[in-house]
């Protein structure tokens, strides 16, 4: 499946613009440290719409060995509109097979090893 320009460019601004809690956790699992290989904000076809548009999501962090995708949450995934779209994310991954995980900025920047022991006991 060929990625749109659109979305790679989408994909970048997002690699580019990392917050601290995404930044903190990918020094932890760029380099293989849990054993196997995450890239992050790598997009992920979904389906195509009605329109024939093929739909994408680009997730935090994606492990495609074992289908494991990380989301970080910061304060505005707990407003209704994003949370809602955050369970639609959801939802449409897990049909495709995908695990998610997420963790709050909190548990990366209060207490990392806790959210390295939730990925590992989903590896």
């Amino acid at each position: 499946m060929k990625i749109p320009d659109v979305i790679k460019e989408a994909s970048k601004n997002l690699r580019n613009s990392m917050t601290k809690s995404e930044v903190i956790l990918w020094q932890y699992i760029k380099s293989w440290k849990l054993w196997v290989k995450f890239l992050r904000q790598k997009p992920i076809y979904v389906f195509s719409e009605n329109n024939w548009l093929d739909r994408f999501l680009i997730p935090d962090f994606y492990c495609y060995e074992k289908k494991l995708i990380i989301e970080i949450d910061g304060s505005i995934h707990y407003l209704k509109e994003v949370l809602n779209l955050d369970i639609e994310k959801e939802k449409i991954l897990n049909n495709l097979w995908y695990k998610v995980i997420r963790i709050t900025n909190n548990e990366i920047n209060n207490n990392i090893k806790n959210a390295l022991l939730k990925i590992k006991h989903n590896i």
